[in-house]
């Protein structure tokens, strides 16, 4: 049996849950590397007006200072100058700060103060000059610097930095007395983005700590509204049919969302699927109830047919039925009226199923009672017509065609009810198309007539119903009376006529389904006068090969040989007490149907087998001979019957035998 797929169990709220926080995370990391990528592009006009807002602070509080204390602020500087340098250097992300007078007549500046980092000093130096507050260095104002010192820009932005990451930005700076100086200053762009990032870090983590806040709502929220509901519908839905029986399990899911609907639903499905078990069971109940009757109908159909192959009189049958359904509408039937006349048909009832094998086995149980009291096919045909005419409310019919076959004349009798036209197979194909009649059962009146033809040693006549010449491939193309008359013709030897057709039709119809009851039945005329024998236990090879090639079962051949073969030999042993009288013969035959019937005559005196048969308790094998071998032979048979007329022992054994 092969195993369903294994899932592993899990929770929709966790599975939720999961999905919103790595949908959260993922836009608010989006979101930041883009604010980030955005405020690092434009880090150079940041810091430009950070240094611009941080020198016009320092300028405002330098001259706040100088004011305070009356000090020209060209002429002398105080340590509060130093102090805020080093302020700003330290905590605003300044790398240096400085203070200079210009003499711009004679090209030189006045240091007033320098504040930086100690390791930028000597750089400093070789890029602006000594910075020794109150030293007066060489140098010539640039452009934007002269326009600074005249008053005709706020700002001067420097082209070249100490440090090529900083931005360097000069302010004039003006004391109420109208003294000025100019005040320069380096903001490091490294440190604003290191700023930056500390800022989008803080905010990331402020960010994270709502975003796990907002998935714990949010997994409160689910596992309230959709797992354990979902939980409680799945457990509803295992208990259900735990163990292969179903309990009784109601869900009660409120309100109108999707959960309710669910259970609602499963409510329902549940009430139907238990109606439906319950109908089913019933159904099944009476379903086995059917099939048994059917199994006991096609059983009692199956009986009431002969065996499919017989030796009888004058005559060796080959038949067969193959029903469309599990029990059939046809039927076929033989039987050896006295010595000479045997009578065949097959018949065709309308419909299918058990209603058609029930008007089958009522025309069978007619035609036999008809046939046994001496009719001929007419009037039986009459007589069953009658019969099924007079209580037949659903307007059931039968097609049929009957034939009473003489050995002593060579003739065949037949009758014909709406049935096909049988053949005689001889040196050529002979077609019995007279005798035309209606089916049975619809006309009481309906009259029938005889028509006699010849019939030799060695024809046959084969019987079929529509099944034959109708059966249809999937392509919708009939089997049709052409092809069955071609098989006819061409059969050769021994051969079974039923069986070569039948194989011929399911080799043209392939995987077709069968769609009508299939039946056959060949006679075969032929001369089944008894073997004669010598008394020699050595002709017992030919009693053995007549059974050995018969058409029995082969399951009863192996019996049947070892109680001809005790009986053969008792006779040869203790017929005559002298020599056997000159032309003695012993005469051996064999018919068989349903029953096997085995028969020896002979001439000897007088001697009833059945008479004195030893006791199997009694017998003693030291001082006693013979007498066992009868004791075997009469256990293997069914019956034994005996008689002497006109000086002949005539010794019948006779076996049933099981349908093939």
């Amino acid at each position: 049996m092969k195993k369903g797929r294994k899932y592993k169990s899990g929770s929709i709220a966790g599975s939720l849950t999961g999905r919103m926080a790595l949908l959260m995370v993922a836009c608010a990391i989006i979101i930041m590397s883009f604010s980030y990528r955005m405020v690092s592009q434009n880090v150079i006009e940041s810091s430009q007006r950070y240094a611009k807002m941080l020198l016009s602070v320092y300028g405002d509080m330098m001259c706040y200072e100088t004011e305070q204390e009356h000090i020209p602020i060209d002429l002398n500087y105080s340590s509060d100058a130093d102090y805020l340098g080093d302020y700003f250097c330290k905590w605003y992300n300044v790398d240096y700060v400085y203070l200079y007078a210009p003499d711009v007549e004679n090209g030189t500046v006045t240091i007033i103060s320098f504040s930086c980092d100690e390791k930028l000093v000597g750089k400093y130096n070789a890029y602006r000059g000594d910075t020794i507050v109150g030293s007066v260095v060489d140098y010539k104002l640039t452009d934007d610097e002269l326009a600074l010192w005249n008053g005709e820009m706020a700002f001067a932005v420097l082209d070249a930095a100490l440090v090529p990451s900083d931005v360097e930005i000069e302010y004039l700076v003006k004391d109420a007395f109208g003294n000025k100086v100019i005040l320069g200053g380096a903001i490091s762009n490294e440190g604003i983005r290191s700023q930056i990032r500390s800022g989008i870090i803080t905010v990331a983590i402020a960010i994270l700590a709502i975003i796990v806040f907002a998935i714990a709502i949010f997994h409160l929220l689910i596992s309230r509204k959709a797992s354990l509901p979902a939980k409680n519908i799945s457990k509803a839905i295992e208990d259900y049919m735990k163990g292969g029986q179903r309990s009784k399990v109601r869900l009660n899911e409120k309100g109108y969302h999707e959960f309710a609907m669910i259970s609602e639903a499963f409510n329902r499905m549940s009430d139907d699927i238990d109606r439906y078990m319950a109908d089913n069971e019933t159904l099944s109940r009476e379903r086995e109830r059917q099939s048994a009757e059917i199994d006991i109908a096609a059983s009692i159909q199956h009986g009431l047919l002969p065996a499919m192959e017989a030796l009888t009189g004058n005559c060796r049958i080959h038949s067969g039925m193959k029903p469309a359904k599990y029990i059939g509408g046809d039927l076929y039937d033989y039987i050896r009226i006295d010595g000479n006349h045997t009578m065949a048909v097959v018949a065709d009832v309308s419909g299918k199923g058990m209603s058609a094998s029930m008007f089958m086995a009522v025309t069978l149980t007619l035609i036999r009672q008809f046939a046994r009291l001496g009719h001929s096919p007419a009037s039986i045909l009459g007589n069953v017509n009658s019969t099924l005419s007079e209580e037949n409310p659903k307007m059931m019919f039968v097609t049929a065609f009957i034939a009473i076959y003489d050995s002593e004349n060579h003739t065949v009798t037949y009758a014909n009810a709406g049935h096909n036209q049988p053949y005689i197979i001889s040196d050529r194909l002979v077609r019995l198309d007279g005798a035309p009649g209606s089916p049975l059962g619809l006309f009481p009146d309906e009259q029938y007539t005889d028509v006699s033809v010849p019939m030799n040693v060695g024809d046959t006549l084969f019987l079929y119903t529509d099944g034959v010449n109708e059966a249809v491939t999937e392509n919708g193309e009939f089997f049709g009376t052409d092809r069955l008359e071609n098989v006819l013709t061409e059969l050769t030897g021994d051969s079974d006529p039923a069986q070569c057709v039948y194989d011929a039709v399911r080799a043209f119809v392939g995987n077709a389904e069968q769609n009508d009851d299939i039946t056959m039945l060949s006679l075969t005329a032929c001369d089944n006068a008894p073997i004669e024998l010598d008394y020699d236990i050595r002709e017992f090879r030919k009693i053995k090969s007549l059974i050995m090639d018969s058409g029995m079962p082969d399951r009863f051949k192996l019996d049947l040989c070892v109680a001809a073969e005790e009986c053969f030999v008792n006779i040869c042993s203790y017929a005559f007490d002298g020599a056997v009288p000159e032309g003695e013969k012993i005469l051996f035959s064999l018919e068989y149907s349903n029953q096997a019937v085995l028969r020896f005559v002979d001439g000897g005196r007088q001697f009833d087998p059945r008479k004195n048969m030893p006791s199997t308790d009694e017998y003693d094998i030291d001082t006693r001979v013979g007498g066992l071998g009868r004791f075997i032979a009469f256990t293997v048979a069914d019956s034994v019957d005996y008689e002497y007329t006109d000086g002949k022992n005539i010794l019948t054994i006779s076996k049933t035998l099981m349908k093939q």
